[in-house]
């Protein structure tokens, strides 16, 4: 048995604290699988650090890593079904972060993208993607994560109006790639913070 969630969505829309709530809130069931895989987006997400410096993979290069990821997760549970392993506890539960929908607005052809999904939906795999009320996006989005990253933010934006207003056009562009994709999906509103609360609905849509 293999099972697993991809939480997907802007920045401070709380996909770190999801991911970490659905870690504590799966290993406190006696019936959960032991074993856990939990991919954060810094080895999935296209723009990513290369010794100190941002660099931008392209389509091929991003197809190929995430490939790479399902390889792994393909492995390890065709080895634990060869050994006859049906107890649920003998499962697999992966949480993978910024992962097919972050691909899927980037790029225009989705080709290449369909058959990982394809491979994603085999693997048992739910999309969950996390959003923001637009009148909680200047609060979360600008000024939760103090003056450095409200400096980051306002670089590319003559006004935090401005920011919020982008912020929400591209948080449209990825329930569109939600509808597109050939995952299941549930979309998460996370104005509340309630990560525990979060965590505990996105499991129930596993059962």
């Amino acid at each position: 048995m293999i099972r697993g969630v991809i939480l997907e969505g802007l920045s401070t829309t709380g996909k770190t604290s999801v991911l970490s709530a659905l870690k504590r809130v799966h290993s406190s069931s006696p019936h959960a699988e032991r074993t856990m895989i939990a991919l954060s987006e810094h080895y999935s997400q296209i723009l990513h650090s290369d010794h100190g410096v941002l660099r931008s993979l392209d389509q091929n290069e991003h197809i190929s890593l995430l490939n790479q990821h399902i390889d792994y997760l393909e492995q390890l549970y065709g080895w634990i079904a060869s050994l006859g392993q049906t107890k649920p506890s003998n499962g697999i539960f992966f949480i993978l972060e910024r992962f097919h929908l972050n691909h899927r607005a980037a790029f225009a052809d989705h080709s290449k993208i369909e058959a990982l999904e394809q491979r994603l939906l085999r693997l048992n795999a739910r999309c969950i993607l996390l959003t923001l009320s637009p009148e909680a996006v200047p609060a979360r989005y600008v000024e939760s994560r103090g003056e450095a990253w409200r400096t980051y933010v306002m670089a590319n934006h003559p006004s935090a109006e401005d920011a919020c207003r982008k912020f929400v056009e591209d948080q449209e562009a990825l329930r569109s790639c939600m509808k597109q994709s050939l995952l299941p999906a549930v979309e998460i509103n996370t104005d509340d913070a309630a990560w525990d609360a979060y965590a505990s609905q996105i499991l129930k849509t596993l059962d």
